[in-house]
């Protein structure tokens, strides 16, 4: 039964409306969890990205109608992370920068290697495939605990617990074999 899928294609606007009412708490709290710290104006703004981006893509969407919570947690956490990237390589100067030379060549060049780091990291992970990258995404970055998780994927709790940590072993293994 693809009853969503149907109505986003016969009725879009309604249909994400709709969606939004039935799992926006859930994109809510995704978002919210990602960027904590944020302000609400980019929290509000990356759920509205989901669901246009749901929008936007619902003619390729070919999902079950029980899948439709999961791959909603799933685009608005892809959404969240892609924003904290973006604002990530907006650099920010602090009023010391600002005001010593020299500390303004070392915060950026420390920057600048924290940055490359969290990439390849963010990268490594990604590589990982789903549902791996998620969860380790969602554990670590977003500190939501296996019984969340779970829930978000559809999987038993000790099933994510056991990939999670499968996929830091591997995760471990990429990250050294970059490093020789």
């Amino acid at each position: 039964m693809k009853h969503w899928i149907t109505r986003l294609r016969n009725d879009p606007e309604r249909a994400v409306h709709a969606l939004m009412d039935a799992h926006g708490g859930l994109v809510y709290y995704t978002v919210r969890r990602v960027l904590a710290g944020y302000p609400e104006d980019d929290i509000e703004e990356c759920v509205s990205d989901t669901f246009f981006y749901v929008y936007r893509n619902r003619d390729r969407l070919d999902l079950e109608d029980d899948a439709i919570k999961a791959y909603l947690g799933k685009t608005a956490l892809h959404r969240a992370i892609d924003h904290k990237r973006k604002v990530a390589r907006i650099p920010t100067p602090t009023e010391d920068a600002l005001f010593d030379a020299d500390a303004s060549a070392q915060s950026a060049e420390e920057l600048a290697v924290s940055e490359l780091t969290r990439g390849e990291l963010i990268e490594s992970i990604l590589a990982l495939g789903d549902p791996d990258a998620t969860i380790l995404i969602a554990k670590y970055f977003i500190g939501m605990k296996g019984k969340e998780i779970a829930a978000l994927l559809h999987m038993k709790e000790n099933t994510v617990v056991s990939r999670a940590s499968r996929a830091l072993k591997q995760l471990r293994n990429t990250l050294k074999g970059a490093e020789s």
